[in-house]
């Protein structure tokens, strides 16, 4: 079942030097940090930070990853990303994303990330009981 939410979280990200590569791009596995960044941040504002899930015996794994490159971003861009939970079950949780260069309303780029919860050894287990909730509680006032 698709529990897509059009409620989002977008996080503020200056392109450092030391991210683009020679042509003066931002290297594309760049991307991927900052879709990470959003998605702790997301993770934060709506549940609780990353490291306390941890030390309760979660682990969320990456499953699956999907880039479009659009336009590039360069040094010294300010940047906005842009994510949200667009499906989930028991045991996984799946993220879209969108950067934009501040100020521009297309995307640079877009992408989606799905995760599973372990046991941090690699077993499947369901995802901590709050978050579910928060996430179904979300979807239907979000789809409502």
């Amino acid at each position: 079942m698709d529990r897509r939410i059009t409620g989002n979280h977008r996080t503020a990200v200056k392109v450092r030097y030391s991210e683009v590569d020679r042509m003066g791009l931002l290297y594309h596995v760049n991307y991927l940090e900052y879709f990470e960044l959003a998605r702790s941040d997301w993770v934060r504002e709506y549940y609780r930070p990353y490291l306390e899930i941890e030390d309760e015996g979660y682990a969320l794994v990456v499953i699956e990853v999907n880039i479009n490159y659009i336009k590039p971003a360069f040094y010294d861009d300010n940047l906005e990303v842009e994510v949200f939970p667009c499906d989930w079950g028991h045991s996984r949780l799946a993220f879209r994303y969108a950067i934009f260069r501040k100020g521009e309303p297309e995307p640079l780029c877009t992408g989606k990330t799905s995760h599973c919860f372990t046991d941090g050894k690699g077993k499947v287990k369901r995802m901590p009981k709050g978050l579910k909730q928060r996430l179904d509680n979300l979807g239907k006032k979000l789809n409502s």
